[in-house]
C-alpha cells in the first residue's frame, strides 16, 4: 500500500489550516451531535466490540421503503419503515447511534425509474447489467426524492439515536453520487442517450439533492464525495472533474452549514493522487467529517488474516484527514477479526475510537 510521498507531504500543510465548520441549523433549532467514533456499516456490533464500535448504519433500499407510487403524482405512496424502526429500537436498547443510508440508483422503486420517461435505463458495471436506474437528473425524479426526504424528516428528525442521513438522489450503483461507472460508458451510453441525459442536468442534480436535505433541521446529512466522473453527452467521453467536486464540497457547507457531513466511502492508502487532494480539501473545511474504509480485501491487501499494520494504516489516514467517524467493514477479515486493545507495536480499535470521538469534540 502506498501514500504518494510528494503529494502527501504537500497536503499535510493543507490539512493543518482548518476552516471552522459553519454554525447551527436555521432558526437556531438545536442540532444533534455529529456521529463519532467507529461505526459498523451494516448492523449493530455485538459482544466485546459493541462498547467500542458503538454506532451503525441503517441501510434501506428505496424500492423496499416506498414500493408504490402515489397515484396522479411524481412521488411515492406510504412508507414501509418497519426495517428502520426495528433498527432504531435496537439502537435504543444498545445505547448506540445510527446513520440512515437510503440507497437509490439501481435500488430505486420501479415507478421512480420511469419518472421523466417511459422505461428504466439498463445499467452496466463490470461488463454486465447489474440492474436499471431512473432519470435521476430530471425534475420529476427530484420531486420524488424531495417527497421522500420530507416524509422521513417528519418521522425521524427528532429521533435521538439517528444522528445523520445520507444524501443519495444522484447515485447509480452505490450511495456515492459522484461515481458514474465511466469505465462502462460504451455500454451505458445507449440508455443514457435515449433518456436525454445531459451533463448540465447532472450538475444541477448534485445541487438539488443537497437542497432536498434542508428539511432535516436537527439531523445532519452525510455526502460521500469522489473525484467526479464527468460524462460529456456531446462526445460521449468521460473525465475526472476535481474542480466540480471541490465546488460541491463548498456548496454542501454553504447550503446546509454544520448539518453537512463531508466524507468519502473508499478510504485506504493505495489511492490515486486526486483522492489525497480531495481528502485534504475536505479536511481543510473542518468537521463534521466522516469516512468509510474501502472493502476489507482492499484495506487488508487481500491478506488473511488481516495484519494490524494494514488496518492501522487506513485508520491513521482517516485521522490525518480529520475524521470524527469511520465506517468499518464487517466481513471475515473485517473489523470483528481486528484487536480491540493495543498489541504493540500496533494500536487496537479502542485507541482509534477514542481519538475519533475526541476529534468530534
Amino acid at each position: 500500500m502506498r501514500a504518494p510521498a510528494v503529494v502527501a507531504a504537500v497536503l499535510m500543510v493543507s490539512v493543518s489550516v482548518g476552516v471552522p465548520a459553519q454554525g447551527a441549523a436555521p432558526n437556531s433549532v438545536p442540532l444533534k451531535e455529529p456521529l463519532a467514533g467507529l461505526i459498523d456499516r451494516a448492523e449493530p456490533a455485538t459482544g466485546a466490540y459493541a462498547s467500542v464500535v458503538d454506532g451503525f448504519v441503517i441501510r434501506a433500499n428505496w424500492n423496499e421503503l416506498q414500493p408504490q407510487q402515489e397515484p396522479g403524482t411524481n412521488h411515492g405512496g406510504a412508507l414501509d419503515t418497519t426495517a428502520i424502526d426495528l433498527a432504531l429500537a435496537a439502537a435504543d436498547a444498545a445505547g448506540m447511534s445510527t446513520r440512515l443510508r437510503v440507497v437509490g440508483g439501481i435500488h430505486a422503486p420501479e415507478w421512480a425509474k420511469t419518472l421523466g420517461g417511459t422505461s428504466p435505463i439498463p445499467w452496466y458495471s463490470g461488463g454486465a447489467v447489474i440492474g436499471t436506474i431512473g432519470r435521476f437528473w430530471t425534475a420529476q425524479y427530484g420531486d420524488a426524492y424531495q417527497n421522500l426526504q420530507d416524509r422521513l424528516a417528519a418521522l425521524y428528525d427528532d429521533h435521538p439515536r439517528l444522528l445523520d442521513v445520507v444524501i443519495s438522489r444522484c447515485a447509480t450503483e452505490f450511495a456515492e453520487p459522484y461515481i458514474r461507472q465511466t469505465g462502462q460508458l460504451n455500454l451505458n451510453r445507449p440508455g443514457l442517450e435515449a433518456a436525454g441525459y445531459t451533463g448540465a442536468a447532472d450538475d444541477q442534480c448534485h445541487h438539488d439533492e443537497i437542497d432536498a436535505h434542508d428539511v432535516w433541521e436537527r439531523t445532519r446529512s452525510y455526502l460521500a464525495f469522489n473525484p467526479y466522473q464527468r460524462i460529456n453527452e456531446v462526445t460521449w467521453t468521460s473525465s475526472v472533474d476535481n474542480q466540480f467536486t471541490r465546488q460541491m464540497i463548498d456548496y454542501c457547507r454553504t447550503s446546509l452549514g454544520a448539518r453537512c457531513v463531508l466524507g468519502n466511502n473508499s478510504m485506504y492508502p493505495d489511492r490515486p493522487n486526486n483522492y489525497y487532494t480531495m481528502w485534504a480539501y475536505i479536511a481543510a473545511k473542518g468537521g463534521p467529517i466522516s469516512y468509510q474504509t474501502a472493502t476489507a480485501d482492499l484495506v487488508c491487501g487481500n491478506l488473511d488474516p488481516c495484519p494490524a499494520s494494514a488496518w492501522n494504516q487506513t485508520l491513521e489516514l482517516a485521522l490525518t484527514y480529520r475524521a470524527n467517524a469511520v465506517e468499518l467493514p464487517r466481513t471475515r477479515i473485517g473489523y470483528t477479526s481486528w484487536s480491540l486493545a493495543d498489541v504493540p507495536p500496533h494500536y487496537g480499535l479502542q485507541h482509534y475510537d477514542s481519538l475519533l470521538e475526541a476529534a468530534a469534540g
